[in-house]
């Protein structure tokens, strides 16, 4: 792959359609290099064709023919470079990011390059490194964004307020609820006593008849005196009874303290309703807290993958997180893309009203983690 010069910023680059420091696309300057051993000559150049087409694999094995006439050319090391990391050009190497101080085929490329082609090499290493300290700085300030978006500063700063608040509600309701109970109580035992002597008057009339028919069971013959006898004194407890009856009907119907106990009843069941109404709304909070304590869990394990990854050079990661506009920025202060776009497949971000939905319709609907990877980045520019 031959260097050539970049006329509009002066930078040495791998031929390609596009300067990947200024974005020029014309007057390229080439370089020349170093001479290619004759046996192996084709072989070089069919490894540029082979990336360039995107079979990785076939170059990397070629790679092994030229090394063994030319195991000092810097070209090939950096052809299997980016073969290894399924690339085709520099600005996509760069992008995806590698481990340029450890990687072996590009310490041989520095090593055994040499001019022109080392100052392309050194621009490709530090642009890269500066990637790598933009995504360590950005990653957390973007973690801290996304946090701030959420609702867990308005729930830290509300929630013991809130759960006293709703504490104090549950406990007067549970206080008035008692006094209720207590008072249906003390009304239901004045009741009783009211309608005491009218269930005795009706116990009494029961005891009365039934002794009349065990009377009567014992008879062996009733004359028409002990007849007249035994009807007048059936009416007498018909009479009590049914006097005991209508007094009893007649306190269900018009006494005020069945009314009042009426009432107390009305008032009990709307007790046990606001209740079960506030226990439901706690409930329905506690989901909310815990919604928002576990999308904070998924952003912070997120954002440390992210980081984790760009430490180590993998640059896709943190570019999916941050979105495209955010890394081409990142890319464009590192002296790569300008003038260009890279795209990157970025996150999208929750609508910034799911919890409030959770809270005011009462889901209890959870995201998936398998989900999370396309629910939390910021939105494509």
């Amino acid at each position: 792959m031959k260097i050539v010069r970049c006329p509009k910023c002066g930078k040495y680059i791998h031929k390609a359609a596009k300067c990947f420091h200024c974005g020029n696309t014309a007057g390229f300057e080439e370089i020349s290099g170093g001479e290619v051993h004759e046996n192996v000559a084709q072989e070089y150049a069919r490894m540029d064709v082979l990336i360039e087409d995107k079979k990785y694999d076939e170059a990397i094995a070629l790679s092994y023919t030229v090394l063994e006439w030319m195991p000092n050319l810097a070209g090939v090391f950096w052809l299997r470079l980016l073969a290894k990391y399924k690339c085709s050009t520099a600005i996509d190497l760069i992008c995806k990011g590698f481990p340029c101080d450890e990687d072996a085929d590009f310490c041989n490329a520095l090593e055994f390059s040499t001019d022109e082609e080392h100052s392309a090499y050194e621009d490709i290493k530090a642009a890269v490194s500066q990637i790598r300290i933009s995504l360590k700085k950005e990653i957390p300030e973007h973690e801290y964004s996304i946090k701030y978006a959420t609702d867990i500063m308005q729930i830290k700063n509300t929630m013991q307020g809130e759960i006293e608040r709703r504490k104090e509600k549950l406990f007067s309701l549970w206080s008035d609820l008692e006094d209720t109970e207590h008072s249906l109580y003390a009304l239901e035992m004045d009741c009783r006593l009211l309608t005491k002597e009218h269930q005795m008057g009706l116990e009494k009339a029961a005891q009365a008849a039934s002794a009349i028919k065990s009377e009567v069971y014992r008879l062996e013959e009733c004359t028409a005196e002990k007849l007249h006898s035994l009807q007048v004194r059936m009416g007498n407890v018909l009479q009590q009874s049914e006097s005991s009856k209508d007094s009893i009907d007649s306190m269900k119907k018009q006494h005020p303290w069945v009314k009042s106990f009426s009432d107390l009843v009305t008032k009990r069941n709307e007790k046990e309703r606001l209740i079960s109404s506030e226990i439901f709304s706690l409930s329905s909070y506690e989901r909310t807290v815990q919604q928002t304590v576990s999308e904070i869990e998924r952003i912070e394990s997120r954002h440390k993958t992210a980081l984790i990854a760009g430490d180590k050079y993998d640059f896709m990661n943190a570019a999916a997180l941050l979105g495209t506009s955010t890394f081409n920025d990142i890319l464009r202060r590192a002296g790569v893309g300008v003038g260009s776009s890279v795209n990157v497949v970025s996150e999208e971000k929750a609508p910034s009203s799911e919890i409030n939905e959770i809270q005011s319709e009462d889901t209890d609907t959870e995201m998936n983690m398998e989900d999370y990877y396309a629910a939390w980045g910021l939105n494509e520019d």
